[in-house]
């Protein structure tokens, strides 16, 4: 008798360990898709412009951009090169959501990367506001060091 009621008892704790942990991976993805919720309006755009670490437009913040150098060696950033930069806009300003910006500045620095430039790039983690943000910053930085890489091999 008394074990049959221990399994019982057994069986229910187990059956609530997993319903709480079923409930916690729910809260979980409705955490991260509420703060890519934010993300899916138009609030990105891309600028042809550099940006300092402590320089923002005061419609546009910046979260990333790469240099593409033309010159040698011997070019100054200041002075050569096309620079893309990745900024935060007001929402509904855009042109692009926040996977669409990824997307795009990944295909930039792949590009530029094949057409044999030296590769430079700048984030601004500090300006991230969204965890979707942080993500973007942290892909975009790995991605411009391996294709970084690859133009310089060249």
């Amino acid at each position: 008798m008394y074990t049959l009621i221990a399994g019982v008892v057994l069986f229910l704790l187990f059956t609530a360990g997993l319903i709480a942990y079923q409930n916690s991976r729910i809260l979980a993805d409705q955490e991260t898709d509420a703060s890519r919720a934010h993300t899916g309006n138009l609030m990105y755009s891309v600028y042809n412009q550099r940006f300092s670490p402590d320089e923002e437009l005061p419609e546009a913040v910046p979260l990333f951009q790469f240099t593409v150098l033309d010159g040698g060696a011997e070019a100054m950033p200041e002075e050569a090169g096309t620079t893309r930069a990745l900024c935060r806009v007001a929402a509904g300003t855009g042109e692009l959501v926040l996977s669409d910006a990824q997307n795009y500045m990944l295909g930039n620095l792949r590009q530029a990367a094949l057409q044999g430039g030296r590769l430079e790039h700048l984030s601004f983690p500090g300006k991230a506001t969204l965890r979707g943000e942080k993500e973007l910053i942290k892909a975009l930085e790995t991605a411009a060091k391996e294709e970084a890489e690859h133009a310089n091999y060249r």
